[in-house]
């Protein structure tokens, strides 16, 4: 018997246009692996402009879809492509990390990431689309990182980053290389500091970040700060007296310029 209330599609939606595109779930996540699992993840990336357009269809410019789920002690992943209306193969990879659903994804140079719950990092490879988990560094003392207190940055080199709260600041680390080309993560040398927000009482949380101008979102109990990250400029954006505990996620509009 056909059951339409176990249908499980994902709505790709163009904030700017109001259209939408619905993309029912890969066969293999539907039935068994994917069916019982409630912590699903999803990240949409606009494929090349310069590329054919998509004539007719819902949207005007091609896209990739991304989904990505823990199922036991696995995760798996799968893309969809837009220009194919298809489906491509699942990878998997074993792990017992839960993916944080209150992280969003970041893009980092060619690799999707999302912190999970020990604070590891996994990351999935567009091109090879293979999955892979960075360790932690040894050395940050990450705790609650689920809940506002580790965020996945991307550096001025587009490499890997974290911020991660500590008792007195925030703590920066990036992912290196050594002169063996083995790669390990580096404390920065930049920290923020709490005094610099006034009447806080050290109740500060990571809330969100906008990774095309290095930019993260603080919420405090006077309200939210953005902190630009390169130049360390602070920004009192939102005034409240309370603690904001939702994920902040960046929106850019844009218009086209002509006669009025």
């Amino acid at each position: 018997m056909d059951r339409p209330w176990l249908q499980q599609e994902i709505i790709v939606w163009d904030p700017l246009t109001g259209q939408q595109h619905h993309v029912s779930f890969p066969a293999g996540l539907q039935n068994g692996k994917g069916r019982n699992s409630n912590n699903w993840r999803a990240a949409v990336l606009r494929v090349d402009p310069e590329d054919a357009h998509i004539h007719g269809g819902c949207f005007s410019s091609l896209f990739k879809l991304i989904l990505i789920c823990n199922v036991g002690t696995h995760i798996f992943a799968c893309v969809y492509e837009s220009t194919s209306a298809a489906w491509g193969n699942i990878v998997s990879l074993s792990s017992t990390g839960r993916i944080c659903r209150t992280r969003p994804d970041v893009l980092v140079g060619n690799a999707l990431c999302w912190l999970l719950s020990g604070g590891d990092v996994l990351a999935f490879d567009l091109e090879s689309q293979h999955l892979g988990v960075t360790e932690k560094p040894a050395d940050a003392h990450i705790v609650h990182c689920c809940q506002g207190y580790v965020q996945i940055l991307r550096t001025q080199d587009s490499g890997l980053g974290l911020a991660v709260l500590s008792k007195h600041n925030i703590q920066f680390w990036e992912r290196k290389s050594n002169t063996d080309n083995v790669a390990g993560w580096v404390r920065l040398q930049k920290t923020i500091q709490f005094e610099l927000f006034p009447l806080i009482n050290r109740n500060l949380l990571i809330m969100g970040y906008d990774e095309d101008s290095n930019v993260i979102v603080l919420s405090t109990r006077i309200g939210c700060f953005t902190v630009q990250l390169d130049s360390m400029q602070i920004r009192h954006i939102i005034e409240r007296n309370w603690m904001c505990y939702n994920t902040l996620y960046p929106y850019k509009n844009f218009y086209t310029a002509g006669n009025t």
